[in-house]
């Protein structure tokens, strides 16, 4: 195990036994979170002030194995709200949902974490008492590496591949060019689409932002687990109503955590979140 797998497994551990006086031991002096300066004695005071009990379970890990100083991270968080947090109808009962971060060390140490909850799920649960069952879509739960034939890439061709995914989504060729970088089926988020359901799924994008543009903000390619962990930011002016919001004429910035898996060289599958309330929250100012 890497440094910095170490070390973030250590802050979740930390987290996870409430250690808070520990936790400061694994972050670094000048440590940003979300964009934000915060001291590390800070960070540890604003996860233990959070209304409930927190469990984070690491569901996979994509490393920069050429740096050893970046990853990106999937976790399923498992919450149980209590008495003070004022958004939830039922005290006492244990939501779960998706978190994806990334993660950057220095000196041994959390320097800077990039972090993106479902809030869509979160906020269905803490709403509704009678919300239905969560079942996560872990990513620990798919196919090993190495447990399908085929070659696999290097860490630089599978950034290069992607990066040119990308080029393609924001060229709009996705009719003629995206089989290059998608299997014939891909799923996303559980679902099982065919190529073009899956391409009418990004169009939706381009159809209610026509000037959309998908940028790259970070990419962590992993060749031993053949995954890329990506976060993308999103700019352009909405025409027409996506996720639920309706334009007003104000351009919006949002963003992507996301993580896929190639298979033979093209992605397969794709565990997905983004920001929808913030862009929501954009819209409706």
């Amino acid at each position: 195990m890497g440094d910095i797998e170490a070390t973030y497994r250590s802050i979740i551990n930390c987290i996870n036994e409430r250690r808070w006086e520990d936790l400061p031991r694994y972050i670094h002096s000048r440590f940003v979170k979300d964009g934000q300066d915060i001291t590390p004695e800070s960070y540890a005071a604003e996860i233990k002030s959070q209304g409930g009990k927190v469990e984070l379970i690491v569901d996979a890990l994509s490393v920069d194995r050429a740096s050893h100083q970046r990853l990106g991270a999937t976790v399923l968080v498992r919450y149980t709200p209590d008495r003070d947090n004022k958004d939830a109808e039922v005290v006492g009962r244990t939501i779960s949902f998706m978190e994806q971060h990334f993660v950057w060390c220095a000196e041994r140490k959390l320097s800077k974490i990039l972090t993106l909850a479902d809030r869509d799920e979160l906020q269905r649960q803490l709403s509704n008492p009678e919300a239905s069952y969560y079942k996560a879509d872990l990513i620990g739960n798919d196919p090993p590496p190495g447990a399908s034939s085929g070659a696999k890439l290097s860490a630089g061709e599978l950034e290069a591949k992607y990066r040119a995914y990308i080029s393609c989504i924001n060229a709009q060729t996705m009719e003629t060019d995206l089989h290059r970088f998608c299997h014939p089926e891909v799923v996303h988020n559980t679902k099982t689409l065919t190529i073009d359901e899956y391409r009418l799924l990004i169009q939706e994008a381009f159809t209610a932002i026509p000037d959309i543009t998908f940028d790259l903000h970070t990419v962590i390619a992993d060749d031993e687990a053949q995954r890329v962990a990506a976060r993308i930011e999103f700019t352009g002016t909405p025409v027409g109503i996506l996720a639920g919001a309706k334009p007003n004429g104000r351009g919006v910035n949002f963003c992507e955590h996301v993580t896929y898996r190639f298979e033979h060289g093209k992605i397969a599958r794709v565990w997905s979140i983004v920001d929808w309330a913030s862009y929501r929250a954009q819209l409706w100012e």
